[in-house]
């Protein structure tokens, strides 16, 4: 059990951590730039050099700064391999952005399926295919995926033989493997990556009938539920996620 002094430390910690990756977030300190230093962010902040260093500490943490003795602390650049967490990506975005990219996702990505599905070749199918062979065997040994489903996307956008939207597709990615990082964690177990995988076996099925309506529809049906489930998530747990 937490006293109620240790819980209100916990909670300035956060809202220490909380501003500072805003400062962050918002650029007011790029990467490179040194961090106001301690002494200057308890006077600024109004709280104790404690929960400073801990909020610095959770930061470190999460690889966003680093701390240089006798020096103070300066923010890093953020690796694309580290962008893909999803809890440092929903504290540098914020849950409202991710959400917002899944919806554009639904607009642009169900235009894209109806196109694929009337300009896809068999070695686009074969490469759908072959993806979602690789989705099955994780489903089946219940392992993550959110790194793998982005790919299939992509080779939707790519059937489309459209470089423009193959691109646009492409530079979701990272988010797109966030956004499933974050309800993979929420839904751990089988039966949600048994369901995932076999909603792509669906939208490949559609893709395959070369029916442009179909494909577009389970498009809209399959970002929609990413959509509904990412919402669900952030207001069970509003900006904590």
């Amino acid at each position: 059990m937490f006293s109620g002094r240790a819980q209100v430390k916990s909670g300035l910690t956060q809202d220490v951590k909380d501003t500072l990756l805003s400062w962050i977030r918002d650029g007011k300190y790029p990467p490179g730039t040194q961090l106001p230093s301690v002494p200057e962010l308890v006077r600024q902040l109004q709280v104790s050099r404690t929960v400073v260093r801990e909020a610095l500490q959770a930061l470190v943490g999460m690889n966003l700064i680093q701390m240089r003795p006798g020096l103070g602390c300066f923010v890093n650049q953020i690796p694309s391999d580290l962008v893909v967490n999803a809890d440092v990506l929903a504290s540098l975005l914020g849950m409202e952005a991710i959400v917002d990219v899944v919806a554009a996702r639904k607009v642009i990505e169900a235009a894209v399926a109806r196109l694929a599905a009337v300009s896809a070749t068999e070695d686009d199918l074969e490469e759908m295919e072959e993806i979602l062979r690789k989705i099955e065997r994780l489903a089946q040994k219940n392992q993550p995926m959110y790194t793998l489903t982005p790919q299939f996307h992509v080779a939707v956008a790519r059937a489309t033989h459209n470089k423009v939207l193959e691109k646009i597709v492409s530079s979701f990615n990272l988010l797109m493997a966030a956004g499933g990082q974050l309800i993979e964690r929420e839904n751990v177990g089988y039966q949600y990556r048994l369901s995932e995988y076999e909603s792509h076996r669906e939208l490949f099925e559609a893709l395959r009938s070369r029916d442009p309506d179909r494909a577009q529809h389970v498009m809209e049906e399959h970002v929609t539920e990413t959509l509904e489930t990412l919402q669900g998530l952030s207001n069970a747990k509003p900006g904590r996620l």
